[in-house]
Parts: C-alpha cells; structure tokens; sequence
C-alpha cells in the first residue's frame, strides 16, 4: 500500500504545474468472474473509493491516474451450497483522459493489488445453515493486469457521475481449488467524484 501511495505522488510531483488537479472518488461495483469456467456466477454488490489526479496536456486531452480500494467477487449456488467470494483489492488505472463540454472518456491499463480475499461458503440443511468463512488471500495471484474504459459527466460545481467497466486480462487463480480454471474479474463502477481546483 505505501508503495502505491509513493508511486500516486511521484506522478502528481513529476508534471509540470500547470493544469493539475486532484480529486475524491467513491461509489459501487458490481462484479463477478468471467470465463469459460465461471458461466455459473452471480455478480454481487460491492464498493470502491479512492483518489484520482488529472494532468492536463491541453483543454480536452490529459492523462488520470487513480488509486482506488475496491471490492470485488461473485458468487454461485450448487444445490443447498452458496458461496461467495470477496476480494479487496487497491486498483492503479492509468487513464488517457479527453473530456469536452463536461463529458469525459477515460481509456487505459489497471494494475490491481489483492489486499485480502474471503471465501464464505453456507449450506443450508432441513432445519440448518451452516456457514464458513475461509480467509483465501493467498489463492489469487496479488496482481491482476487488466483494462478500464469509462464515460462520465462533471458538472460545473466540479461533481461527476461516471459509468466504467474494468476486465482481467488474466485468470486470477494461483493456488487453492480453482487453479488451472479460467475465471477473471469483470467489474462494472457507478461513482460519483469531486475534483478540486
């Protein structure tokens, strides 16, 4: 996480002065897995919030870098079986940034760091559930490379209301059961932002 927080400030120290700003960002997610081993996966509601900084080069073209702490997942149902997977993770977009007129599109990379992953599984008996909570952060692999689009509005009060789809490039199992099948994070974000001057 520091070394996150380090590389956000290297890039908002390394432009010039000009055209900079900084900003807060929050909102839900709603993820699941994709793959030809996840078609059984429910999405489920999450969060992220975090900070964003805009470097502008002229009046419609920039670049945005973000960090943001978001929850992700899904979960599935096998007969009485219900299981759901939550993972954390701090994302790292870098955005090619164009806006006019108030609306914005947003295009580039991600890099994600897990930060913690959980594994609740509940089964439900004739009269009984039984739940468990398995702490798997050592089962996805702790970076996942993926991309992010997104489109937006800001109005003048400098609020934002954006849309944005983020997708794995890779699957992101590295041990536990579901290595060797293909499942990547696909997230959708509705959030809302506020830029500062």
């Amino acid at each position: 996480m520091k070394k996150i927080v380090l590389l956000f400030c290297f890039f908002a120290l390394t432009f010039g002065a000009s055209a900079q700003q900084l900003g807060i960002k929050g909102g839900a997610t709603y993820a699941t897995f994709k793959g030809s081993d996840a078609k059984d996966y429910d999405n489920r509601l999450g969060y992220a919030a975090g900070l964003f900084y805009q470097q502008h080069i002229n009046e419609i073209i920039g670049i945005q870098l973000e960090a943001l702490y978001t929850s992700r997942g899904a979960q599935r149902k096998v007969g009485n079986t219900e299981d759901r997977f939550r993972y954390n993770y701090v994302d790292v977009p870098l955005f090619l940034h164009v806006s006019a007129g108030g609306l914005f599109f947003d295009l580039g990379p991600q890099a994600s760091f897990l930060a913690k992953a959980k594994r609740i599984t509940e089964t439900t008996g004739t009269n009984t559930t039984v739940s468990t909570k398995t702490d798997v952060t050592d089962h996805p692999y702790t970076i996942d490379l993926g991309y992010a689009a997104g489109i937006g509005y800001r109005g003048a009060s400098n609020i934002g209301l954006e849309v944005r789809y983020t997708g794995g490039l890779k699957d992101i199992d590295d041990e536990g059961p579901f290595v060797g099948q293909e499942r990547r994070n696909s997230t959708i974000f509705l959030m809302l932002s506020y830029l500062f001057y």
